[in-house]
């Protein structure tokens, strides 16, 4: 497997160490999907319903996941462009399947490039840096309370008991102008700081300053599973998904190419790759992405 890595000085490259881990918590079935390779890390947390939340997640974070090892090749790898072309599955999803008419997903990601690294994120999915012991939450909520928060009509405390807290206002459901509401952050990284992408699981149960001491723990795989279990211990209100990765630099010879997904897009249940196969171009991917999207 090809990895196209990011030059950061003779014979250096710019990498993902990344760890994943998904739950579905209190709920009967998992809806969030995610990704984590060595330059793409990405969270969807899927809504409308248990199919169709867990078709949107599946289709938008197996679409994404050949940008994680650069397998799109040179001048197709851009994200923004594979976020649009997955919107257009959700939208031929449930043109195929009118059930699904009501699905949607969030999306938060990572993404390494040859400038760098950027976040690409829309809806209430969350997306992090600890650089040292300082914790920045990078994305900003796309929800009707985060919005009154930024007007000066509602306090944070105020927000986490508001009925319409879950409320967004901006996510992938198969729209012509969703991906216009897509923000596209570039990020000031260094090596040794470390990303995290998760869905709202996590950050509506766990304490920012929490999320940071746990963060700072360990590899990020103990990170991840040391987060996860804080939300279970919440008590949880939802499904749960972590990922975690570090920036690092490494040589063109040791660059690694694992790809590892969980949650819905890991594990399809039956009715779930029904739907995907009448709109999916060729099989279905369950675990490791086994195409590139065309």
């Amino acid at each position: 497997m090809r990895v196209r890595v990011v030059d950061q000085g003779v014979g250096a490259v710019l990498v993902l160490d990344s760890a994943a881990v998904s739950t579905r918590g209190p709920r009967p079935d998992n809806q969030d999907s995610a990704v984590a390779g060595p330059l793409l890390i990405a969270i969807a947390d899927g809504v409308g319903g248990n199919v169709g939340g867990a078709v949107a997640s599946s289709l938008v974070v197996n679409w994404l996941a050949p940008l994680a090892t650069g397998s799109l090749g040179e001048g197709a790898d851009d994200p923004v462009r594979v976020v649009a072309s997955s919107n257009e599955r959700i939208r031929a999803a449930y043109t195929e399947r009118p059930r699904l008419r009501t699905m949607a997903t969030t999306l938060s990601a990572f993404h390494v490039d040859a400038e760098g690294i950027a976040l690409l994120h829309i809806g209430d999915s969350r997306a992090y840096h600890l650089a040292g012991e300082e914790l920045t939450q990078v994305s900003t909520d796309h929800t009707l309370v985060q919005a009154l928060i930024d007007a000066g009509s509602l306090t944070p405390a105020e927000a986490r008991v508001h009925p319409q807290r879950s409320a967004v206002y901006a996510a992938l459901h198969g729209a012509d102008d969703d991906v216009a509401a897509l923000d596209v952050i570039r990020l000031d990284v260094r090596t040794g700081d470390r990303l995290m992408v998760c869905s709202d699981g996590l950050s509506d149960v766990v304490p920012a300053s929490v999320i940071r001491d746990l963060l700072a723990s360990g590899p990020p795989a103990q990170a991840a599973a040391a987060l996860r279990d804080a939300a279970l211990a919440g008590p949880p209100t939802d499904n749960i998904t972590v990922v975690v990765a570090d920036v690092r630099e490494t040589t063109r010879e040791d660059t690694p190419a694992r790809v590892l997904t969980v949650g819905a897009a890991g594990e399809l249940r039956e009715e779930t790759a029904e739907s995907l196969e009448a709109v999916w171009p060729g099989p279905v991917p369950v675990g490791l992405v086994q195409h590139r999207p065309r």
